[in-house]
């Protein structure tokens, strides 16, 4: 029954150990906001954008054919309207001629009319005057005559009456039968002016119709043109910014694997021993415990830590379970800037200096390994963020690599150089 209780006794220390190592491990994954599903979501996405934004293209380029024959189908109206407006301009000097040539006839016609008149008022008075004489009796004209002289003056003057009588007759029906050719040219002037007119009326509303029509397509297709590009457009937006979102989640993706890689790496290397690495996945040394070149004042010092380069506010996690005993508040009271200093007992203290802000953690605040207790900054005596980390046994410093034997560090130089 012994035997089983120590089996058991040795399962639960074992499994609570492998629970301190898995917890690192456990917290990077806890940590991954980016997944591999989610970056194949995200690609599926974009794959559709691209199929609408393909699609989008081919209907604007159709549309876009459609508007440039629509435009040479309004051009071809454009040039059929310029010659029906030339061919309107040559009808309309044709009217204007035919107005001249009406108002030229309808003056002759006038003229004619007042001509035929004066001949009939001429006619009017010479039937009046026979009518007043009587009648005119040539025989006795001739009678009258005293001599031979006289009788050839009396029929002189009977052929007289008689050529003037038969003139005035001949001048007024002369003078109707041109009054009648002339408003025969008239009317038909007249009637070729207004055939003309109405041909012309035609052709302007034809070209009217299909001007309206034309310029209706070219606004429908316009319209459409503009949609689609805006469409288009608006896919490309969302392309380019679903692009830049795959960017990140791969960029943030790749990061938590290499992250989630030197952890465990880290933790490997520290199964077998009782350590944590402060900043796991970080194992250049920019300045080794001991002596060494003062990085400020450029003289012979001893350095009393091994300094960690890493960028502002990455975390700091304990080296072990302990209890805080320092925390400074003022980062310029020190050298150190923000610090802390954490007992492990046995003589064992670890000092974690430079930090960014007051750690988090209060004195007297029990902390176990791999917890979070500051952040990496460059307060105090500094020229560049980074953990200055150091191992105090029994108030001496030592070289802190030691509590590290089998891991592998960047020395200062570039080579390599192991824990322990």
């Amino acid at each position: 029954m012994k035997k089983k209780t120590q089996r058991i006794i040795v399962i639960v220390v074992a499994a609570a150990l492998l629970l301190s190592v898995m917890v690192p491990v456990l917290s990077v994954f806890a940590r991954a906001s980016v997944t591999q599903n989610d970056i194949q979501n995200i690609k599926s996405e974009l794959s559709d954008i691209q199929a609408q934004k393909k699609d989008a293209e081919a209907r604007l380029k159709a549309i876009r054919n459609d508007l440039s024959k629509a435009k040479e189908q309004v051009q071809l109206i454009q040039d059929q309207v310029l010659l029906t407006e030339q061919e309107i301009n040559a009808s309309q000097a044709m009217l204007d001629e035919y107005d001249a040539q009406i108002a030229v006839k309808e003056a002759d016609i006038r003229e004619l009319e007042r001509q035929e008149e004066e001949q009939y008022q001429e006619f009017y008075e010479q039937v009046r005057w026979l009518e007043e004489t009587g009648g005119v009796n040539y025989l006795s004209i001739l009678f009258e005559a005293n001599s031979f002289a006289d009788m050839l003056n009396y029929t002189m003057l009977i052929g007289d009456i008689m050529d003037y009588s038969d003139r005035i007759i001949q001048d007024l029906e002369a003078t109707q039968r041109e009054l009648d050719m002339a408003r025969e040219a008239l009317q038909t002037d007249r009637d070729a002016q207004a055939l003309v007119q109405q041909e012309l009326e035609g052709k302007r509303e034809e070209l009217e119709r299909r001007r309206e029509e034309a310029q209706q397509l070219l606004n429908q297709i316009a319209a459409s043109e503009s949609e689609y590009a805006k469409e288009a457009k608006e896919l490309a937006d969302s392309e380019a910014k679903i692009n830049k979102e795959l960017k990140e989640a791969e960029r943030k993706y790749a990061a938590q694997l290499a992250a989630l890689e030197a952890e465990k790496n880290a933790n490997i290397n520290m199964s077998s021993g009782d350590w944590y690495w402060p900043l796991p996945g970080r194992y250049k040394i920019s300045s080794l415990f001991g002596g060494r070149i003062d990085p400020i004042n450029g003289q012979r010092a001893n350095h009393t830590g091994t300094d960690i380069p890493a960028p502002g506010g990455t975390p700091i996690y304990a080296a072990k379970d302990g209890v805080v005993t320092t925390v400074n508040a003022n980062k310029n009271a020190s050298s150190y800037g923000y610090y802390c200093i954490i007992s492990h007992g046995s003589g064992y203290a670890t000092l974690y200096a430079h930090q960014n802000q007051v750690p988090i953690v209060q004195e007297g605040q029990t902390v176990q390994k791999g917890q979070v207790i500051g952040y990496v900054g460059t307060t105090g005596r500094s020229t560049g963020n980074h953990l200055h980390f150091e191992l105090r046994v029994n108030g001496v410093r030592n070289d802190v690599l030691k509590l590290y034997p089998g891991m592998t560090f960047t020395s200062p130089g570039g080579g390599k150089i192991s824990g322990g």
